[in-house]
């Protein structure tokens, strides 16, 4: 098993060349959405009403791991009765909905300029699709893998019913068709720019969308399960937060290396046969699972561990599974969380 960090300088080097290509590739679509998004900004985070009684007292971030639909996380949280405030990421905001569970915030930071308006129903919906398999791929919703139009439809039609007035945590580099489609819903909108870099640095992408967009910047740890509890911790304030979907893996005994995001690459870049070196695994100890991460995945453990160390506070893990534990986790059953323990 291996420890934050431990990893080998191989691993550490194509974790390194991930982000920093990541980055590069949407070092101009961060600022150029920032700019384009200004005449829609007329809230940010630092105008959203604090939490009052329980919803003060904790949170639980929605992320959308497949462990959400394979320990039943959702029905869970419904059945539990809980009271404290519910952090949808946008990958996980239509099953909530489904499971006739409305999120008190929904979290949305990627820039691409397809697949995210996808997660609030896409009325451009064959257009974009064409050419892309990453919705046939991801793991994140099964019922998006279909692509069907029907699925499509019942999803503006869930978000039209449910979006209006819902608080909206939405990045400055957002992309144009997420801007339209929640403006047109009617989404109670409130931004922020993502810190992507140091501000003091020359040329840093941060410092551009700050100075465009006169927003506060938010740390996201790269992916938007970590941004949204960065949000409850730092903007809402809330003192207990536990996590659910968050797995940062995969599981083992049923994700095949092919399946991954990051397949494609990780092949053509160490071969085959040495593709075991660059899926490290990882026991649960809560379960004794096994669960394998990638460069990518690992790159945001490495953060929201570093970030959680940082804040000195308590993250608890309720995801039944994944590669996230270490200082600062506590892993627990949601039944345990939602009743308080």
């Amino acid at each position: 098993m291996m420890s934050h960090h431990g990893v080998s300088p191989e691993f550490q080097g194509i974790m390194d060349e991930i982000t920093s290509i990541g980055l590069d590739w949407h070092s101009e679509t961060l600022v150029e959405n920032s700019k384009r998004n200004k005449p829609f900004i007329a809230k940010s985070i630092k105008d959203i009403a604090s939490p009052q009684q329980k919803k003060a007292e904790s949170a639980i971030i929605i992320s959308a791991g497949p462990s959400l639909y394979k320990n039943n996380i959702l029905a869970r949280i419904k059945d539990s009765g809980y009271e404290g405030s519910i952090v949808a990421i946008d990958g996980s905001y239509v099953r909530c909905l489904k499971a006739g569970l409305i999120p008190d915030y929904v979290l949305t930071l990627d820039p691409h300029p397809t697949r995210i308006v996808r997660w609030f129903g896409d009325p451009d919906f064959e257009s974009n699709l064409k050419g892309d398999d990453y919705f046939s791929r991801q793991d994140l919703d099964i019922a998006f893998r279909n692509n069907s139009n029907e699925e499509n439809r019942r999803n503006i039609e869930l978000v039209n019913r449910h979006g209006k007035d819902q608080k909206l945590v939405i990045c400055s580099s957002a992309p144009m068709n997420v801007v339209e489609r929640t403006e047109a819903v009617g989404f109670d909108a409130y931004w922020w720019a993502p810190l992507v870099d140091n501000p003091g640095s020359p040329g840093s992408l941060t410092r551009a969308m700050v100075n465009e967009t006169k927003l506060p910047a938010m740390n996201t740890g790269g992916t938007v399960g970590t941004a949204a509890w960065v949000f409850a911790l730092t903007a809402l304030k809330i003192p207990r937060i536990a996590v659910v979907g968050m797995d940062l893996g995969y599981y083992k005994a049923d994700t095949g290396y092919q399946l991954t995001q990051t397949y494609g690459p990780l092949k053509d870049k160490v071969g085959e046969d040495n593709l075991k070196d660059v899926f490290p695994e990882f026991t649960y100890p809560d379960t004794d699972e096994v669960f394998y991460t990638d460069p990518t995945y690992y790159w945001y453990r490495c953060n929201i561990l570093d970030l959680l160390a940082a804040s000195k506070s308590t993250l608890y893990n309720c995801t039944g599974g994944g590669t996230l534990f270490g200082d600062g986790v506590v892993c627990v059953g949601i039944d345990e969380f939602c009743a308080g323990f």
